[in-house]
């Protein structure tokens, strides 16, 4: 979009948002972003980054914080290269400067709300009750250096200092481990219909341009990481449940990783004939991944990159935390199936646990786009 047509939007989206708040949904509606992923290339994707900008200035100045806070962090997901400094003092940023200064501002109110999320918990319980979940949110804030002494552990989002850091989880200290080893023989039955009944299924990251899905799995033929998702970042697929009611009655008594739009991630995991998962990180510590294999050809394996290599075997569930470096393979010419759920880091404490998901849950509110309608 031309510096001309993109200051003219924004000056026709600033006399509607003077119009708030009947006209403040529109203007939410008007920035969806024209891409699955948003990328600095992406057509549109200027226009996202100014107008999210201006929608946090508008809030800001209306009062509207959380809303203003959501908007900023939408705009930073398409930055582009060199800001256009015209379209800035269109919304009122003179210069560089003052848009660096009005950053800070949004950085020390946005971590301002994530530590009160964790404050309750620190006056009901004691500071050393909390002491490891405060110290994970600041390592997250960059206000202290906080990582784990293994060097093939770096979790994507948040580490919790003070958990164990060999990477296995031992099945015994996961009550979910024992729920689902007993009830093996009727997911492993459910699991084989699935397969002979050809049911939908998905990938399991998602929908990727090709270039970015090989850098996650690789292979030859048909090679592919799919996916029967009971759950899908923390939201129940009704229809799965209701397909495979045995399943998901054991899951339904199981003490599995709970937490709102975010865990747990449940799934019968398929991996086709030939196909390699590559190295890749987990999100946080604070939940380890478990799995119960249902069908295992001869070779297949997950790998924990610098550790060890774990072969499955039908029945036998293992646990493991996920932000180790870890990458997996099945070089037979059979499908292998998994049982694939959450479970909580067995050495957090109960406190820990409920600290960790207001934290999460308030890092995920401020993460989503403001609600179209009026704050």
């Amino acid at each position: 979009m031309s510096q001309h047509l993109l200051t003219e939007r924004l000056l026709r989206q600033a006399e509607q948002l003077r119009c708030a708040p009947a006209a403040f949904g529109d203007v939410i509606q008007g920035v969806k972003p024209p891409l699955e992923s948003p990328t600095q290339a992406a057509p549109g994707a200027l226009t996202c980054a100014y107008t999210w900008m201006q929608v946090a200035l508008h809030c800001m100045a209306q009062g509207w914080e959380r809303p203003a806070l959501q908007a900023w962090f939408q705009a930073g997901q398409y930055l582009p290269s060199q800001w256009d400094e015209p379209a800035l003092r269109t919304l009122g940023i003179k210069d560089s400067s003052a848009l660096r200064d009005r950053s800070a501002d949004m950085s020390v109110r946005r971590a301002a709300r994530l530590t009160a999320s964790l404050q309750p918990f620190t006056e009901a319980h004691g500071p050393a009750a909390v002491f490891r979940i405060n110290r994970s949110l600041a390592g997250y804030l960059g206000q202290a250096r906080v990582f784990s002494s293994h060097p093939t552990q770096q979790p994507k989002l948040l580490y919790v200092p003070g958990l164990s850091t060999n990477g296995w989880i031992n099945p015994k200290t996961v009550p979910l481990a024992q729920t689902l080893t007993a009830a093996f023989k009727d997911i492993q039955q459910e699991f084989e219909q699935a397969l002979q009944r050809d049911h939908p299924h998905e990938p399991f990251m998602g929908q990727m341009q090709p270039e970015v899905a090989q850098r996650y799995v690789t292979g030859s033929g048909r090679a592919s990481w799919d996916a029967i998702f009971f759950d899908r970042h923390g939201c129940r697929n009704t229809d799965v449940h209701a397909r495979y009611p045995q399943t998901s009655a054991v899951l339904d008594s199981a003490a599995r990783c709970c937490i709102e739009r975010q865990s747990p991630e449940t799934c019968f995991s398929i991996l086709q004939p030939k196909t390699r998962i590559e190295p890749h990180y987990g999100v946080t510590n604070a939940r380890v991944v478990v799995h119960l294999p249902l069908r295992v050809p001869a070779g297949c394996y997950l790998e924990l990159v610098g550790v060890d290599r774990h072969h499955w075997q039908e029945g036998e569930i293992f646990a493991f935390d996920d932000t180790f470096c870890h990458a997996a393979e099945n070089p037979s010419d059979q499908v292998r199936g998994i049982l694939l759920t959450d479970a909580w880091h067995p050495e957090l404490s109960d406190v820990e646990r409920q600290a960790f998901t207001a934290l999460i849950t308030t890092l995920t509110d401020l993460e989503s786009p403001p609600s179209a309608s009026t704050p």
